[in-house]
């Protein structure tokens, strides 16, 4: 029997809403997994309708709840009435629930139902939407039942769709799509909600690869599978599921989630494939620029969370790694990652387990140093000089005892790395002629070494008697070397004693400045090693080296392998000097120009950093030309860039262009002799041109009696004959040029001499720059028909030549001769240049067919990559020469501003370029010219994004034309962040010259300035080692710190052991008594 309050409890009735007569045959109950048709209704048309069936429903059931608490749970029980979509039995009695088909027309005129009788009711959960964050609940506005969603922080009763802030907010985010299934079927009735998630575990289908539930997902940089990365994704792209079954790849996913689909896929079913790892490791940078959308400057925290993902793989990958290389590869990332996760101490004592185990891989040595040389806390100059002369000891017993060729070469490329660090370092402490001094030793000991001593003991108590005896050693003026002080048996005399020079007094007040202006003195002072009787030696004794000070710094050579060790001296010798290398080695164990620690200055960072020069606007920059001083640069070695004309790119520079006066350097004399000596006297043509080209450089009259020098003693070297006529070339010498090309030519020698067709083509050059394209071809055609005589070239000749140039092409490539087969692929571009009609875009005589020039060298390339030849250098100074012809097309037209040439076809073949060289600055820097300054995005940044400043390539010569860039073509803080980009990047962190540049660009920019002693301080703390770098305090920022500030740097500068040549406090205190 019904309660009292069951009684009195009605539910309204509405006139519209009359229950339809129920039939007297019950209905056939339903399965659960079907749904029933009067169940369905149209969301579009009757929402109001819903929502007050589904109020009342719930007003009835709380309700009754509390009115009957002793009711069975069969009958009461929440989801058997809330979940049960199946319709009730005919014969069962339920007033409170009908089924309306219609629905009512007056909601939808008046927006809403009448409350008036509508039963009053609360909404369980206050108002908090189901499936959402407790942040969002449902609100009614104003007196109708509208209902909107706010976020409990919005303050008021409005919405949130009224809220700008949010708005701004939710229109950042990803939608959601709500999709069907592939098989097209729809959600069985079990299924009772629609999910707003991706499912955890997706389906795979054949060749499909996806990661766990939960585990990593090696498509993002967080770790773990992300929505954005599932079915959202490809639903928005419009691909069709069905169309492919099993295929779980977007068609317009990018390439690198693509590839680390792939790369999950193989170290899912390879473990022990640790190249894969590595690969997928590398792959998370270019993952990590995509999640971040727009450029942006890379945080400290980002940067540490990219850091962690990596080292998480390299750890999954460590046990997998069986053979030793391997393993030593995955430690080796695991420690360059864990340097940015982990603190110093824990760093520490990881790389004190790491060497115990590891402890004779070479390459975990390298990384040990470089974490030794820049922990600032634990640095000191005793410290580290004892951690390399133990290696470099080790080294040496190593060579002595190898019998295998290939180990010998191996530890003797190490020991010439070895020894440059040791030198560069103690050059960068202050300790100059120690360092001058180990390598003038070094070199006597390679190349001046007496042939009958071949026994180690036995060399170095002959050398000690050759040291100690104070003769004119390797680079000074009336050398012999160590063999001719043998033969002479001992009997030389000294150099007489030097005089000591008187200093010069300081313009200034500031004691401080003085004091960096003496101690700038002293050191130019002692660039070279002072004797015994020189009058400077009585005031500072270091100045003078024994044997005994250089006997344990000392590498030697075995006969065996000292003919190849001369080339890497060479190379590592000049780049202690501070200048690019002559491409003699290319042993993997020493990078020179891509170690940071030891490359040379950038030399167009001078002119680039002034303070009216950064941000100029896009149309004055067009109007300039490129950069053509390029030392510091990564290009081919060539003679078009040894020894270049006034409008193309150079390798080298005088040695004034490059270094200041009273900065720490090497001797230029110096430097010089010792090439001199090396070519002269010991017989290296190898460096012969590198050589005559400094000599050119820095002395351009006496350049002529150099080169006939040469020439006489290496007669039939070809190139050097070419290297003077464009030295001559160079001085303006027009018509000796045409003579020595006209002789040299002259002479019977074959076509596969190396140098032969070199000539030819420098000849064509020469009139091509003139503009003489009639000219150039006559003398193009006569490398194939000497008897050719005036200017006409006939049809036959044209054809004769091209037969002739592409079979020696062919053939050189088929027998390897390379250089050889470059050449005459350069003549053939040149040919087709000058001959071939119907040029698009040129209209001007001075200019020929580029189209059928590039598509020359382009099947060139072709062949060379399908021979697996792409990356030769022979084959990147061709595409040099390349670049240098589309230069040309591009500036020589009718009108000298406006040039006849499509620039967009310029930059498409410099960016095949780039591609194939990323790290060449010539490609680089002509796509920068060629590049239109009115655009909205920059191309140049993003050919540096993706190829020159990524894995593999990343190196210090790209870090520096990326700054140099956003000098030109960005603004200040553009600069600053490419700056800051650079100076935390591996390649660059420990690299001297750019934090002094860096630190100089901030203090001369207004809008940087106040930052520039948290700059000198970062610099400090990242090489601790540079006497150049804590002299910037006395000298750029001397007016920005107080005094207590310089005299902490300069006891932080005497703490670690760096060369002080005048005590500061002394100075300071002789100052306020003008004793200085």
């Amino acid at each position: 029997m019904a309660s009292k309050d069951e009684r009195h409890r009605t539910v309204p009735k509405f006139g519209s809403f009359k229950p339809k007569p129920t039939p007297s045959k019950p209905a056939e109950p339903q399965l659960p997994s079907e749904k029933p048709q009067e169940a369905i209704v149209d969301h579009d048309s009757k929402a109001a309708k819903v929502s007050d069936s589904h109020s009342r429903k719930n007003d009835s059931e709380y309700a009754g709840h509390r009115g009957d608490h002793h009711r069975p749970s069969s009958s009461s029980t929440p989801s058997a009435q809330t979940r049960d979509h199946r319709k009730a039995p005919a014969g069962a009695s339920n007033d409170v629930f009908f089924v309306d088909k219609s629905g009512d027309p007056l909601i939808l005129r008046y927006g809403s139902n009448d409350r008036s009788r509508v039963p009053s009711y609360r909404r369980s959960g206050w108002g908090r939407l189901m499936g959402a964050a407790g942040i969002i609940t449902i609100n009614r506005d104003k007196n109708r039942e509208e209902f909107s969603i706010r976020g409990v922080r919005d303050r008021g009763n409005g919405s949130a769709f009224r809220n700008k802030n949010s708005l701004a907010e939710a229109s950042q985010s990803k939608p959601k799509r709500i999709r069907s299934s592939a098989d097209g079927t729809l959600s069985t009735e079990v299924d009772d909600f629609v999910a707003l998630e991706p499912p955890r575990k997706r389906r795979r289908g054949e060749g499909a690869s996806s990661p766990e539930p939960g585990g990593p997902d090696y498509r993002s940089i967080y770790g773990k599978t992300r929505a954005a990365d599932d079915p959202d994704s490809r639903s928005e792209s419009g691909s069709d599921a069905s169309a492919h079954p099993g295929d779980e790849v977007d068609d317009e996913m990018s390439t690198a989630k693509r590839k680390s689909i792939e790369l999950s896929r193989r170290v899912r079913e390879s473990p022990e494939d640790i190249e894969a790892w590595i690969m997928l490791v590398k792959l998370q940078d270019s993952l990590f620029r995509e999640n971040e959308g727009d450029v942006h400057q890379r945080s400290t925290e980002e940067a540490k969370g990219l850091a962690g993902l990596k080292l998480s793989l390299y750890k999954e990958a460590l046990p997998h790694a069986t053979a030793p290389l391997d393993r030593q590869r995955i430690l080796h990332g695991i420690m360059r990652e864990g340097s940015k996760v982990w603190d110093p101490k824990a760093l520490r004592k990881r790389w004190d387990e790491v060497m115990k185990t590891d402890g004779d891989s070479f390459m975990f040595w390298k990384s040990r140093l470089d974490f030794e040389l820049t922990q600032t806390s634990t640095f000191t100059y005793e410290g580290l000089i004892s951690f390399v002369l133990e290696r470099l000891r080790i080294l040496n017993e190593a060579l002595s005892k190898a019998s295998a060729a290939e180990e010998a070469r191996t530890l003797s490329s190490q020991l010439v790395y070895v020894f440059l660090r040791l030198t560069r370092f103690l050059h960068d402490t202050g300790r100059s002629e120690l360092a001058v001094s180990a390598w003038q030793a070094t070199l006597e000991l390679t190349f001046s070494r007496p042939p009958e001593d071949e026994d180690f003991e036995t060399s170095m108590s002959s050398f000690s008697d050759f040291w100690q005896s104070e003769v004119p050693r390797m680079g000074e003026i009336g050398a012999n070397g160590w063999r001719h002080f043998v033969d002479a048996t001992g009997i030389e005399d000294p150099p007489e004693a030097k005089m000591g020079s008187s200093r010069d007094d300081p313009q200034t007040r500031d004691p401080f400045k003085a004091w960096a202006s003496i101690e700038q003195q002293e050191t130019a002072k002692s660039r070279m090693p002072a004797r015994t009787l020189d009058e400077e030696s009585e005031d500072d004794p270091f100045r003078v080296v024994m044997f005994s000070d250089l006997k344990d710094l000392l590498p030697w050579f075995p006969l065996p392998i000292i003919d190849e060790a001369r080339l890497q001296l060479l190379d590592a010798f000049l780049v202690f000097c501070r200048l690019p290398t002559a491409g003699l080695s290319n042993s993997p164990e020493y990078s020179d120009l891509n170690d940071t620690f030891v490359a040379g200055p950038g030399q167009a960072f001078e002119i680039t950093f002034r303070a009216d020069f950064v941000g100029e606007k896009p149309f004055e920059i067009s109007k300039k030309m490129p950069e053509f001083r390029q030392q510091g640069g990564i290009m081919a070695l060539s003679q078009e860039v040894l020894f270049p004309a006034s409008t193309w790119f150079r390798y080298l520079d005088k040695w004034t262009s490059i270094f200041l006066t009273n900065t720490p350097q090497v001797d230029a004399s110096w430097a010089l002799r010792t090439l001199q000596f090396l070519v002269r006297t010991c017989g290296i043509e190898e460096i012969a041109e590198y050589y005559l080209a400094m000599e050119w450089l820095n002395e351009p009259s006496g350049a002529r009696t150099v080169a006939k020098g040469l020439l006489k003693q290496y007669s039939s070297n070809m190139k050097l004959y070419n290297a003077y006529a464009l030295i001559e070339w160079g001085n303006g010498n027009v018509d000796l040029v045409n003579k020595v090309l006209s002789s040299v030519t002259s002479q019977k020698s074959p076509s596969a001499t190396p140098g032969s067709q070199l000539v030819w083509n420098t000849w064509t050059w020469l009139h091509l720059e003139s503009s003489q394209m009639q000219i150039a071809l006559s003398r193009l055609c006569s490398s194939v028909d000497p008897s050719l005589q005036g200017s006409a070239v006939s049809p036959a000749l044209i054809l004769k030549a091209k037969s002739h140039f592409s079979s020696t092409r062919d053939y050189s490539l088929s027998s390897l001769q390379l250089e050889i087969s470059a050449q005459h692929a350069e003549s053939l571009a040149l040919l087709e240049y000058l001959t071939s009609e119907g040029c698009i875009g040129s209209s001007s005589g001075a200019q020929g067919n580029i189209v059928a020039a590039m598509a020359s060298i382009t099947s060139f390339s072709t062949e060379l990559a399908s021979r697996n030849l792409s990356k030769s250098p022979y084959h990147e100074s061709l595409l040099q020469t390349a670049a240098r012809l589309l230069y040309y097309h591009a500036t020589h037209g009718q009108v000298p501003t406006r040039s006849p040439y499509r620039p967009s076809y310029m930059r498409e073949q410099l960016l095949t370029f780039v591609a194939l060289f990323p790290r060449n600055t010539i490609f680089l820097e002509l796509f920068a010219w060629a590049e239109s300054g009115l655009r909205i995005d920059d191309p140049v940044r993003d050919i540096l994004e993706s190829m020159s400043l990524a894995e593999p390539y990343d190196c210090v010569a790209t870090r520096r034309f990326a700054v140099q860039h956003e000098a030109h073509a960005g603004t200040v803080h553009s600069t600053r962040a490419a700056f800051e980009a650079a100076l935390v990047s591996d390649t660059c962190r420990g690299n001297v010259d750019l934090w002094i540049h860096y630190l100089r660009f901030v203090h001369s920019a207004r809008e940087l300035k106040a930052k520039v002693k948290d700059v000198f301080y970062r610099a400090i703390a990242a090489c601790p080692w540079s006497k150049e770098l804590y002299m910037e305090a006395f000298g750029t920022l001397v007016k920005d710190m107080s005094s207590s500030e310089l005299r902490s740097v300069f006891s932080i500068l005497a703490e670690k052991g760096l060369r002080v040549h005048v005590d500061l406090d002394e100075f300071l205190e002789g100052w306020k008594n003008r004793r200085w």
